[in-house]
């Protein structure tokens, strides 16, 4: 009989453990679901502004990456030149929102001869029609998996992220939201 009530209260425990975990883990991800649109949650983020994970100064890092089209991407593709990246996601409103300002500064970005490149995180993110509407803006669409590895190169914390690189292929401007893109007009003037 000892062995029973023993045996009980051992698999209690071990249930209240596992309900404790499961609604750890469900409390997680719920924050990370329910961040303010447009924002994946950063549990290393306390308050203000949302923390891209590019700050100005940071050299471009190496990274290849395949086009929507088939073409392959690099940094060397983007040097030389201003270059405008956005990092966008299918699961943040605010991403698709962007779009229409996203283009006026990605056409600035080309006027003054520069490069644009859009990554796209989702599944299924090449067939989307976010992806399409960003083919008639940016000259590259890099349609990534959920594991976002162009993204993960760069640093990329929250969507819908932007970074402007001057020529010399360091930030000189980055924004989660459109905010603060407004220098990129000043940055890529000829």
């Amino acid at each position: 009989m000892d062995h029973l009530v023993a045996g009980l209260v051992l698999v209690t425990a071990l249930t209240a453990l596992n309900l404790v975990l499961t609604v750890a883990v469900v409390r997680r991800w719920r924050a990370r679901t329910s961040a303010p649109p447009g924002v994946r949650h950063d549990p290393g983020h306390s308050g203000g502004d949302p923390d891209l994970g590019i700050a100005p100064g940071d050299p471009m890092p190496e990274f290849t990456a395949t086009g929507a089209d088939g073409a392959t991407v690099t940094r060397r593709e983007l040097a030389g030149r201003p270059a405008l990246l956005a990092f966008l996601s299918l699961d943040c409103p605010g991403c698709d929102d962007s779009v229409p300002e996203f283009a006026e500064h990605a056409r600035r970005v080309q006027d003054a001869g520069g490069r644009v490149l859009a990554t796209l995180v989702g599944v299924d993110a090449a067939g989307s029609e976010l992806a399409a509407r960003l083919a008639d803006v940016a000259d590259h669409v890099v349609p990534e998996p959920l594991d976002a590895p162009v993204g993960t190169a760069f640093g990329v914390r929250a969507y819908p992220g932007f970074a402007h690189y001057g020529p010399d292929g360091v930030a000189t401007v980055t924004s989660v939201g459109l905010r603060g893109l407004g220098e990129t007009a000043r940055l890529s003037a000829p």
